[in-house]
């Protein structure tokens, strides 16, 4: 009996560990209208600002290398992955300026 409820934690555990956050991906390709050190405002083609967080992880690209996030700036076109339970609710993953 003892095993058999092993078998089931350890199956758990496995589970959790290949599906680790319930966030769902979201891209957001606009341009930056506010820049603060751990936010980032996009107005995006739909009309709409999107806040979205930034924070230790998060990488600023251009052309597929990394550059510093003091590159971000108003009025800089930008694509954005983010994570997030809603669009409302975003962490920037990754920030793509374009070239």
């Amino acid at each position: 009996m003892a095993w058999r409820g092993f078998a089931v934690a350890a199956a758990l555990v496995l589970l959790a560990a290949m599906h680790p956050s319930a966030h769902e991906k979201f891209r957001i390709v606009g341009t930056v209208v506010r820049v603060q050190a751990a936010q980032l405002d996009v107005k995006a083609a739909d009309g709409q600002t999107y806040e979205i967080d930034m924070d230790a992880k998060t990488r600023v690209t251009r052309n597929r290398k990394r550059v510093a996030a003091s590159e971000l700036k108003t009025g800089r076109s930008v694509v954005v992955d983010a994570l997030g339970h809603d669009m409302f609710d975003l962490v920037a993953v990754e920030v793509q300026l374009a070239r």
